[in-house]
């Protein structure tokens, strides 16, 4: 299921890296308005990651959390501000309810194709990535829909409490959530069987297809949620935001240990992978790395990861 072994070697790796940048600009580095950024992509990414963890160890992949990043953050803006089939404009609360109950229809959406009818996750989830980004700038026609200043819903995205960011609460709270559902649940270890042997859960009893059809659910809900954030954060809906997100909460995943092949994975792994290479690209800032070579670093580190996943799985074998 987990490997703590792995979860250590990817903590004194990023232990190592805060020490590296903090080193070579520790003027700036620890700064609380500087670590306040950090947490703030860490939330973003490891919310997003923690999703992908439940798609990937039951073998599948979702590449649509980065274009419903955007959908869910547009639609949440748009219903708070100006109401949607004609009702009048919503609240806050019941906005945040009908948005994450639409990102759990898209996951539903997709688990029911790979389930039923046999489409391949890679297929169905980056035409639904082609789909939202679509309908994100089709809604807005492609320009912000912005919130004014002092909104309530700005609290969520930009508020800090003891100078922890909100965002970065909530994924604590989603993090302790999933990791107790994943390793003190029954649904848990059904996740991690359908994973290391889908037939031989098949046969156990095991109901595969609801469990998978959970796990996308699950995964559409993520994206919501940082949608959400999101645009809270930015203090507008925009169809722009979450390009590339979902190779980020990928990478973020298979560095944290997670296996691509399937089986195994935990939260702790993907929100360390995610403060991995959230510590990265502010160090890389802070040094004054070219961006261009930034990207190429984060590339490299996550080919590193699978190649490493690779020959150990090979050794196993």
């Amino acid at each position: 299921m987990g490997g703590g072994f792995r979860e250590l070697n990817v903590l004194l790796a990023l232990i190592v890296l805060c020490g590296y940048f903090w080193w070579r600009n520790p003027g700036v580095f620890t700064k609380p308005a500087n670590l306040a950024i950090i947490m703030r992509f860490i939330a973003t990414f490891g919310i997003l990651g923690i999703g992908e963890i439940l798609v990937i160890i039951t073998g599948g992949i979702d590449l649509s959390v980065g274009s419903m990043t955007a959908l869910t953050g547009v639609s949440v803006a748009w219903l708070i501000l100006k109401g949607a089939l004609g009702i009048a404009s919503f609240g806050v609360i019941p906005a945040i309810i009908v948005v994450l109950v639409l990102a759990a229809g898209v996951g539903l959406w997709h688990g029911f194709f790979v389930t039923r009818v046999n489409v391949p996750p890679f297929i169905i989830t980056l035409g639904t990535w082609l789909m939202a980004r679509g309908a994100a700038a089709y809604i807005t026609r492609g320009y912000p829909v912005v919130f004014p200043s002092g909104h309530p819903f700005l609290v969520l995205g930009q508020e800090e409490f003891y100078s922890i960011p909100i965002m970065f609460i909530v994924l604590v709270i989603v993090a302790l959530i999933v990791a107790f559902m994943l390793n003190l649940t029954t649904l848990g270890r059904h996740i991690y069987a359908v994973g290391g042997n889908i037939e031989a859960a098949r046969v156990s009893g095991i109901n595969v297809n609801r469990v998978r059809l959970f796990c996308y659910a699950s995964s559409g809900v993520m994206a919501g949620i940082t949608g959400i954030l999101l645009a809270s954060r930015l203090g507008q809906g925009t169809p722009v935001v979450g390009s590339a997100y979902e190779l980020w909460a990928i990478s973020a995943t298979v560095i944290g240990g997670t296996s691509l092949f399937g089986g195994e994975g935990t939260v702790l792994g993907a929100v360390l992978g995610a403060a991995i290479m959230g510590v990265m690209q502010n160090g890389m800032v802070l040094i004054n790395v070219s961006s261009y070579l930034q990207d190429i670093v984060l590339g490299t580190v996550l080919v590193i990861a699978v190649v490493y996943d690779t020959l150990r799985r090979r050794r196993r074998g």
